[in-house]
């Protein structure tokens, strides 16, 4: 695997200017040549050469021998043949993540905050001597198990208050529209369901990040954490073009599947006036992972404590207000404003509370339009995670609906409950994916290790309590949805215990997969997602509840069995991960972005 092609370009004394001083940076001898004169397999490495990693400065003769040096790195550590070689590797990752420190270091003592880098982005004060004290080096923590089960609460807390108010803004607009009449109930509903599906894949596209800025942190390479984030909202905001096209447009669509042409009306209008709040959502999404990589988790539950309440006050303005109120596209624009409002409110925060130190400027739109590659690999397979449970609850619902009004009932409810429920785990999967992914970018193999292992038994202890909670107040959250005692009695027996046990099986999924995210594994992870569901789970599901007559319960046996099975899978492949490949390929990642930038110096 050859990286750093631009490194080509400044050897070869034909396209840079004579006498162009060079300081490369040799790493320790391997038995697989780093640096190579040329491209055939015979031709000697500067390895051949120098027995030790070291550092030294060449100058460009220009003549009419071109030479042209490439950086050829082991695409696995299966072609490092021994440990020995695997050990070096590792060591001058190491030495390069110093050096790189230290190189910043140099550069705030020279500039101060006011004067600005050679790319025309402000430098950071976060190396200052005031300020680097907040970072934490990942490479030389020595942690244990009770520190990081503390570290793992303290962080996984204020986002699962975070989710769940994220969560509450649906229900609200579901309140709020649901008493003007059952049209505009109904076109909510649909609005919502496309909404929520159609964000998914911005969250899932945000899980990018969970591997990527954690990981640049903990390598120490600070200014790629800012770089990613960047890169990454452009990315969602491209793809976020089709989308809008379809919401705009969703009329057309929607005439095929629903009669009721107000139906369709209200759901169009409501869509296309939430296209304008959609850049401001994805915003949202990808600032919070730039503050958790820095192991800021309070920021977006501060936020919705303001927004949250504001919102709903709005929402009732909005639509009933006897003066001012807009009736059914009210609580649209009260979304698109608590959206921008949100997005608004983080920005402040990093301004003027926390964050600011590893906020680096805006970027040239060549470095935030260049790698998207990268973005994108990881990008699909955490869609594909996250989407995949998202349209598994559709698809129930919609299932539920050949039962008759009671069955539908009852499964929105439950299924209401049980996404609620899943923001706990999934509030611990993202903060064990941050912690992970720090020390995975440190290269500190035990610090890893040890917090991978807090992380899978927290998932079993949040997910042990959700399945105790839902047993046991079961006939309480039953009437929270619903007066009707038949239903009420349905719910109940969902909930007593079926439900309640399979949010065992959720809540470990949902944690493993995070881990997955901090090893850069979201591929196995969304193959793992895709197959469960719909493979196996989904077909079941309509097999025992149509075929067999177990209705909703069989849908949520077929569908358990797949949390079952993704559960299970993900831990053997945790249990079994190379870690001496994934440090390498973190290692990779943060070396080569951080030499591409210096070749666009």
């Amino acid at each position: 695997m050859v990286l750093f092609t631009s490194i080509n370009n400044l050897a070869n004394v034909n396209n840079g200017a004579a006498f162009r001083r060079r300081k490369l940076f040799i790493p320790p001898s391997t038995k697989q040549p780093m640096f190579k004169y040329g491209e055939d397999d015979d031709d000697r490495s500067f390895l051949s050469l120098i027995e030790n990693g070291s550092e030294f400065e060449e100058e460009d003769i220009s003549d009419t021998a071109s030479v042209s040096t490439s950086r050829s790195l082991p695409d696995s550590l299966s072609s490092a043949h021994t440990n020995e070689d695997q050990e070096s590797f590792h060591s001058w990752l190491v030495e390069e993540r110093n050096r790189r420190v230290a190189e910043i270091e140099e550069e705030e003592d020279m500039f101060n905050a006011n004067i600005y880098g050679s790319r025309g982005r402000r430098r950071s004060s976060l190396n200052s001597s005031k300020n680097s004290q907040k970072w934490e080096d990942f490479m030389k923590i020595k942690t244990n198990y009770i520190h990081e089960s503390y570290v793992l609460f303290r962080h996984s807390s204020p986002l699962i208050i975070t989710f769940i108010l994220e969560h509450f803004f649906s229900i609200v607009c579901l309140i709020v529209v649901g008493k003007l009449g059952t049209n505009e109930l109904a076109a909510v509903s649909l609005a919502t369901m496309t909404s929520t599906i159609t964000f998914a894949i911005f969250e899932g596209t945000a899980t990018a990040l969970d591997t990527l800025c954690p990981q640049a942190v903990g390598a120490g390479n600070y200014e790629m954490m800012s770089l990613f984030v960047q890169r990454c909202i452009m990315f969602s905001w491209v793809l976020f073009i089709p989308c809008g096209l379809f919401w705009w447009f969703s009329a057309y669509v929607l005439r095929y599947i629903i009669d009721n042409e107000d139906v369709v009306y209200l759901t169009s209008t409501f869509l296309r006036i939430l296209i304008l709040g959609a850049p401001a959502y994805i915003f949202f999404e990808n600032s919070k992972r730039f503050l958790q990589s820095q192991g800021i988790f309070e920021a977006g539950t501060g936020v919705l404590f303001i927004s949250a309440p504001i919102n709903i006050c709005l929402s009732w303005f909005l639509v009933w207000n006897e003066k001012f109120g807009l009736g059914y596209i009210g609580s649209p624009i009260a979304t698109v404003i608590n959206f921008w409002m949100m997005s608004i409110l983080l920005v402040l925060y990093v301004k003027f509370i926390d964050g600011k130190k590893g906020w680096f400027g805006i970027a040239p739109i060549k470095e935030i339009f260049s790698d998207w590659g990268q973005i994108g690999q990881l990008a699909l397979p955490g869609i594909v995670m996250i989407e995949s449970e998202y349209l598994a609850y559709e698809i129930m619902t919609l299932f539920a609906s050949y039962f008759g009004t009671t069955a539908l009932a009852a499964q929105s409810a439950v299924s209401s409950i049980a996404s609620i429920a899943y923001m706990v785990p999934f509030a611990v999967s993202i903060a064990a994916s941050t912690r992970i992914a720090n020390f995975i970018g440190g290269q500190n193999l035990n610090a890893s290790l040890i917090s991978t292992r807090i992380a899978m038994m927290g998932s079993l202890v949040v997910s042990s309590l959700n399945c105790l909670i839902l047993f046991t107040f079961r006939t309480q959250l039953a009437h929270i949805f619903t007066d009707d005692p038949t239903v009420v009695n349905l719910i109940e027996n969902l909930l007593n215990p079926l439900v309640a046990i399979l949010q065992i099986f959720d809540g470990i999924a949902s944690v493993n997969s995070g881990i997955l995210r901090a090893q850069g594994l979201q591929k196995i992870g969304g193959l793992i997602n895709f197959i469960a569901y719909y493979a196996f789970a989904l077909p079941l599901a309509l097999i025992l509840s149509k075929y067999l007559g177990y209705k909703l319960y069989g849908l949520w046996i077929g569908v358990g069995s797949g949390m079952f099975i993704i559960a299970l899978s993900t831990f053997f492949v945790i249990m079994f991960s190379d870690w001496d490949q994934i440090l390498m390929q973190a290692g990779l990642i943060n070396d080569s972005d951080d030499d591409d930038d210096d070749d666009n110096d």
